[in-house]
């Protein structure tokens, strides 16, 4: 099978969905299928790299880390229109899905979607369950989706959206996977003792660790705000935060002001294939958000042996079992209590960390892949049908 993937988001803008497109073309290529990736480039021009089609772009004026493109004409997409996928997999909902229907041209390929946004809460915040929103989102959702012949999830979270209301009968909930050899990594005793000490941790410090865009609905503010009543009760602890985005500079202001500049360490933005080892260096991972659909950064700490202490999320059902591969927590006290009984007992952090591994295997490329080309094979069949 011939699949195209579009993605705003892919190399060059490296998050959640980017990591789940890395995932999916690896377990499709694995199985045997060919796959080519639809994205926008970092530039103002277009160009390939192997099976990978970067179309040239420009910043978002209303958001500069997302990109955005008009080249509806660019040669690039000639090519792939030439070389005739089978189906079209739209991953994100802004210029590459604009540029994956051009490649679609007649209407006679399939094409599947996948939410991996809440738009209401991105946008509006708290104001998302008011009826003028949501009704809002349900017509944007109609207008976005009423091309997809099949619409993923990766999470039942997801699938309740309002803005996908109009879908709700195409609508298969698949869990995103990941390339999870690349986290199955840790350094030596040594070498990692000296990563930590290259980040001014010393040997017996506590880390708490997050990965993520640094943007405000990801929440990290809470995590600075309560790390003050952490040290209470564990002073050598340390929080590396893992990442860049429009929102770091008010993080620094808040860790400045809190008087944690010698407890916060911004790592900032590091490549793919060093991840792993700023999980490594972490001894529990953390997380405020109640942004994410899946998360994928919550599976990535599991594969490398992290325990978990997150806010307490829909996205987190079936993820975090409480008090085996970490804690979910609704409260600031909660929050302290968990993460300072992780921090002062190793065997726990190691059992935890042991249950976190095992866990992280459900997320595998050939199993998401397995359950995507169901989607793709259903998509086909209802095309035809419609057709007929």
């Amino acid at each position: 099978m011939r699949v195209l993937i579009a993605t705003d988001g892919y190399r060059y803008n490296l998050g959640g969905v980017a990591t789940s497109v890395l995932a999916l073309s690896a377990g499709l290529r694995g199985r045997g299928h060919e796959v080519r990736v639809l994205a926008l480039s970092n530039c103002h021009r277009s160009f390939r790299d192997g099976d990978d089609f970067f179309i040239r772009s420009f910043p978002a004026p209303f958001y500069p880390d997302m990109r955005m493109s008009f080249a509806v004409r660019d040669p690039l997409l000639r090519e792939l229109e030439a070389w005739e996928p089978d189906v079209i997999h739209i991953q994100t909902e802004g210029s590459a899905r604009c540029l994956a229907l051009r490649v679609q041209r007649q209407g006679h390929v399939p094409v599947v979607m996948t939410c991996h946004t809440d738009y209401g809460h991105f946008i509006f915040h708290g104001l998302k369950t008011a009826a003028p929103v949501k009704a809002l989102m349900r017509t944007a959702g109609k207008l976005l989706y009423r091309c997809a012949d099949r619409v993923t999830t990766p999470s039942h979270k997801a699938a309740a959206f309002p803005f996908l209301d109009a879908v709700r009968d195409r609508i298969t909930v698949v869990p995103n996977g990941m390339e999870i050899e690349k986290y199955q990594r840790h350094f030596t005793a040594e070498a990692r003792r000296a990563f930590r000490a290259s980040l001014g941790i010393g040997d017996g410090t506590g880390v708490l660790v997050t990965v993520s865009r640094l943007s405000k609905e990801k929440n990290i503010q809470e995590l600075i705000a309560y790390l003050p009543g952490l040290l209470k009760r564990v002073p050598d602890t340390k929080f590396l935060i893992v990442g860049d985005g429009p929102y770091r500079q008010k993080l620094v202001r808040l860790t400045g002001k809190l008087g944690l500049t010698d407890r916060v360490i911004f790592a900032g933005r590091v490549p793919a294939e060093d991840v792993w080892q700023y999980y490594d260096a972490g001894d529990v991972f953390v997380s405020a958000s109640t942004f994410e659909v899946q998360g994928m950064t919550y599976d990535e700490a599991m594969v490398c042996g992290l325990p978990l202490v997150c806010r307490d999320d829909a996205c987190l059902v079936g993820v975090v079992e409480q008090r085996k591969n970490g804690m979910t927590y609704r409260t600031e006290a909660e929050f302290i209590d968990f993460a300072a009984e992780i921090l002062s007992d190793e065997k726990l952090r190691a059992e935890m960390g042991d249950c976190a591994a095992r866990k992280a295997d459900d997320f595998s490329c050939d199993a998401f892949a397995g359950a995507m080309l169901q989607v793709y094979a259903d998509a086909i069949a209802a095309r035809k049908a419609g057709e007929a």
